[in-house]
């Protein structure tokens, strides 16, 4: 029987790309994935809406012509190793190592490498493909490296300016690479013997490894550029399918063809742009009178509905990965499991569901429910997230809060993604209803980030995190170490959950790693925290009828499909 682990397969096998630069090749974070603060989605099966009848199709796809988008949140900055709510744009802007599907669980090598050799569970060896040359400019500015090819080099300083960012995401793996958190061991364990060639040795197995390079903060950027200039912000400056034009991030970013891209004939259209409107109901009436091409709003069952009887439209659907939290520090009153227990126990994740998804949703474990190969059964979560006040107020009592208590609840403010505060607003509700006072206190995102979430600077904080398709992440929360590697941001600890998660983070086979990862969500349950995890509802996407995508969001990509972007295209040229 064929091994369905994506490791196993991939392991002592050299996996090669299928002729790149002929057109093939796929990448899992597509087209219409929006990448923007957790509004993005993987899994599911997107498919025209009931209704529709959408226009025919031409026959081969057009070259030329751009493209609008809408953009509910601004863009704080594009630098791929610092900034997180422009990935989306990233992705157009430089080159990755490969792509991935996460419905199959496969590197598609269809970017800047040729291959991935895996002689042993740590070992990796890449071969570059040659001819991915800079391009010209970033936003105006000359490009440092202009004219010059993508070497190994400069993929192994990116790996070292992604891995020491202080605001990476996650930084477990750069460790294991170095085997140490010294920056100057990460930089002596990359090796590039020559320039196609780019390979390291972990310390430790690590299996989300192979998913995890494929990630959008992981994109290649000439050291050149990288000695030049400390940040990347406001500037771009890279090899991917498209250059920058203009960044004013809370207002349009734009985009224009590279004609030095490697792969020929792509990309297809000259350029996209992205209109950023933070208020909801003008973002999309201004789809909806043709001033934008692709929507950018949020959007609800009923405008699914309204849309997919129209056949000016393609809408789409697919259960969103957004993952929702309450992070809570580890001191009193919260490091007393009746307190936390409290807490969970006079949350209603129905009226949740009823009033921020407007009734389409369902809970979420320590792993979101979209992850179904990962997460706990539906029914056993809604056992035990049940919704029971009074034995809450019991609780409470019994940890000595008869007449409640009061804390602050910080939450990023971020313009346009209303459903934020507004899920904070119904929790300080709902918490109310038991004597638990709480005082919501909005916090600038891009403070929020540095100032409150990595120095861990909260009593309680929503946090709405970034989508995940691998059940590692999301674990990571609860490890002593944190997401970093350096430290839990709630301070919390559990020695026997640390040797579970790390156990899976090293176990190949995957039935046995799904037993593991289940172990280790039970044992979260029963903890009640240090996070309240919430509900997840269904994410919508749509666009004009002469805008073509090569695969829908939730959808596994097809296997001809090249970089994000490069295979989108527009009727109107």
């Amino acid at each position: 029987m064929e091994d369905s682990n994506y490791w196993t397969r991939l392991s002592g096998r050299r996996v090669s790309r299928r002729a790149l630069l002929g057109g093939t090749g796929t990448l899992a974070l597509g087209g219409a994935a929006a990448m923007v603060v957790g509004c993005g989605s993987s899994g599911g099966n997107g498919g025209l809406g009931s209704g529709e009848t959408p226009k025919p199709v031409p026959s081969e796809p057009t070259i030329g012509g751009t493209v609008t988008q809408g953009r509910l949140l601004a863009a704080l900055g594009i630098d791929p190793h610092i900034d997180l709510t422009g990935l989306d744009i990233d992705l157009h802007l430089y080159p990755y190592l490969y792509g991935w599907k996460p419905g199959a669980e496969e590197a598609v090598f269809n970017n800047l490498a040729e291959s991935l050799e895996i002689p042993s569970p740590t070992e990796f060896i890449f071969k570059l493909n040659p001819g991915f040359i800079n391009s010209e400019t970033g936003g105006g500015k000359p490009n440092p490296a202009a004219g010059e090819e993508i070497t190994s080099t400069d993929v192994k300083q990116s790996f070292v300016r992604r891995g020491t960012s202080i605001t990476a995401p996650d930084k477990r793996f750069p460790r294991k690479i170095a085997g140490s958190s010294d920056p100057g061991a990460l930089e002596s364990a990359l090796i590039t013997p020559d320039p196609y060639t780019f390979q390291f040795t972990m310390a430790d197995p690590f299996v989300p490894a192979v998913r995890d390079m494929a990630n959008p903060t992981w994109g290649i950027v000439s050291a050149k550029v990288l000695d030049e200039y400390l940040y990347l912000s406001q500037d771009a400056f890279g090899a991917g399918p498209f250059q920058l034009e203009e960044f004013r991030g809370n207002e349009r970013i734009v985009v224009s063809r590279n004609p030095n891209y490697a792969q020929k004939g792509r990309p297809r259209m000259d350029g996209k742009t992205w209109i950023v409107i933070t208020e909801p109901s003008s973002l999309y009436s201004a789809f909806r009178q043709g001033q934008h091409d692709i929507n950018g709003s949020v959007l609800y069952r009923d405008d699914y509905d309204e849309l997919s009887g129209e056949s000016d439209f393609r809408v789409f659907q697919t259960p969103s990965l957004f993952y929702p939290v309450v992070h809570l520090k580890m001191k009193s009153p919260f490091d007393d499991v009746r307190v936390r227990e409290a807490l969970n126990l006079s949350i209603n994740r129905d009226e949740i569901i009823a009033v921020i998804w407007r009734g389409e949703g369902e809970y979420n474990g320590p792993i979101q429910w979209p992850q179904q190969k990962w997460a706990l059964p539906q029914d056993e979560i809604r056992e035990f997230y049940r919704y029971d006040p009074e034995r809450a107020k019991e609780l409470l009592a019994d940890a000595g809060y008869e007449g409640g208590f009061t804390s602050r609840l910080k939450l990023p403010k971020v313009t346009g993604a209303t459903f934020i505060a507004d899920t904070a607003v119904l929790l300080k509700e709902q918490w109310s209803r038991v004597g638990i006072n709480i005082e919501i206190d909005e916090v600038e995102l891009g403070s929020y980030i540095s100032s409150t979430l990595l120095p861990g600077n909260f009593e309680m904080t929503f946090f709405p995190n970034l989508p995940y398709d691998e059940p590692d992440r999301p674990l990571s929360f609860y490890h002593s170490l944190g997401v970093t590697g350096s430290g839990n941001w709630t301070n919390y600890t559990n020695p026997e959950l640390d040797k579970l998660i790390n156990a899976q983070s090293e176990e190949f086979d995957q039935e046995k790693r799904q037993q593991i990862i289940y172990e280790a969500e039970r044992m979260i349950l029963k903890e009640h925290g240090p996070q309240l995890t919430l509900t997840g509802g269904i994410q919508y996407s749509a666009r004009w009828h002469y805008v073509h995508l090569p695969y829908e969001i939730g959808q596994d990509p097809p296997d001809d499909v090249g970089p994000i972007g490069t295979d989108d295209w527009t009727e109107k040229v």
